[in-house]
């Protein structure tokens, strides 16, 4: 009887052995063993990427999302509010920032990636430009949305250069298509200039800041311009001007789409697109 209680009691003392040994070899690494590593976690793609398409039968650089699906703006919008809501974005996607921080871009942007919260969400913008992607592009590299209404137009990284863009607001009580700034202010020209010579220098300038480049870019404006944006070296520095009439903000606009300027001295005029060539 004793015999077989020993036997017994041996027999617990292994078992427990072996468990103690087992659970040892789980919770520890000996210096021959392989130690256990953190698996690698997913990268999280940038935002926005660049791709190579054909854009109006030219090889183009323009904007994508991270699916490389291709990215657009609309001209109405500022750089404060979109103008494409409700129907308008079941069409035209918003491109939305869910994240944390700051969106991300490709290493060769030359542009700044920001959120603007507005109606659509939180949507990203590029340089001032809301962006969105096209519901008629069922593929990565479609172009479709191009030129739509006069309005839409593919992204490029160069959309960081443009010193000019076009806008929506009221004029004298009346919609207009206007000439602005990135940021959304006004452009007037000044009737005594001349294409070549401006009028308005040293304290005029002051109270209509001069638009100028320093930018070393030929592209100067939002592709949906009909005229021609050129530089010209004056008394106010390389000055743009449209068609001819050299551009001017104006210290009474405190607010983008305000148009305080217009017909001030009957002499400045707020600027359109379809300003005649001077």
């Amino acid at each position: 009887m004793v015999s077989l209680k020993r036997t017994f009691l041996a027999a617990i003392g292994l078992v427990l052995v072996m468990v103690v040994s087992a659970c040892g070899s789980t919770t520890t690494t000996g210096s021959g063993s392989t130690p256990t590593t953190a698996p690698t976690p997913t990268a999280v793609p940038s935002t926005i990427s660049t791709a190579q398409a054909t854009v109006k039968g030219k090889t183009v650089t323009i904007l994508t999302n991270a699916q490389g699906m291709t990215l657009y703006y609309f001209a109405p919008d500022s750089a404060t509010k979109a103008a494409c809501v409700s129907a308008c974005a079941q069409t035209w996607h918003p491109l939305l920032f869910t994240g944390s921080g700051s969106p991300t871009g490709s290493t060769s942007l030359t542009g700044t990636l920001s959120v603007l919260s507005d109606a659509n969400g939180n949507q990203v913008e590029y340089s001032g430009y809301p962006l969105y992607t096209y519901s008629g592009d069922t593929a990565a590299g479609q172009t479709n949305g191009e030129g739509i209404g006069g309005k839409w137009f593919v992204a490029t990284p160069d959309l960081a250069s443009f010193v000019v863009r076009i806008s929506e607001t009221t004029v004298k009580g009346n919609a207009e298509t206007i000439l602005s700034t990135p940021k959304g202010l006004t452009l007037y020209y000044f009737t005594p200039d001349t294409a070549s010579k401006a009028a308005c220098t040293s304290g005029c300038a002051k109270v209509w800041p001069p638009l100028t480049s320093t930018g070393s870019s030929t592209t100067l404006g939002d592709a949906s311009l009909p005229g021609t944006l050129t530089v010209v070296t004056d008394a106010n520095g390389n000055q743009l001007e449209y068609n001819g009439h050299l551009l001017y903000t104006y210290s009474g606009d405190t607010a983008i789409g305000q148009t305080n300027g217009e017909g001030l001295f009957g002499k400045w005029f707020v600027c359109t697109p379809s300003l005649a060539a001077a």
